[in-house]
């Protein structure tokens, strides 16, 4: 598992002072990474324990965050479009979110397809957990979807 903690810090900018939102399942499966990314570039992670989709809304700045990590929460979300926007909103212009995803819920095509629909670029999945898919995009500012 080592090697595949050290392979998705390297989904991460050296960014000075990044800020990082972590909504997570319990899975706590890349807790320890993101640690080691918020120290090195000096920055904060916000970290929000997700029961049911209420947790998921934010209440965030618009462009707050660098990057958004969703720790296995979408396929627990009836309403994963309006959820996907917030996070859009959240993340800054050229900003990433990571969502993982076990592959047992076979939603792979969903969330992909999702991601395009509401602007994110560059989606696309990596295989590199042993039960879980990481999908990665990135929100690039174009005319339609807002901040």
């Amino acid at each position: 598992m080592t090697k595949e903690l050290e392979l998705f810090k390297e989904l991460f900018a050296d960014y000075p002072n990044i800020a990082i939102l972590h909504v997570d399942n319990s899975l706590n499966l890349v807790n320890d990474a993101l640690e080691e990314v918020r120290s090195k570039c000096e920055g904060q992670i916000k970290y929000i324990k997700f029961e049911n989709e209420p947790d998921a809304r934010l209440r965030a700045t618009a462009r707050e965050y660098e990057y958004i990590i969703l720790g296995d929460i979408l396929s627990h979300c009836p309403n994963k479009d309006k959820i996907l926007k917030l996070m859009y909103k959240a993340i800054e212009n050229s900003g990433n979110i990571i969502i993982l995803e076990r592959k047992s819920n076979n939603n792979k095509d969903e969330i992909l397809s999702l991601l395009d629909d509401l602007g994110f670029m560059a989606s696309n999945s990596i295989d590199l957990f042993e039960e879980f898919y990481i999908f990665t995009a990135k929100k690039m500012h174009h005319w339609g979807n807002g901040l």
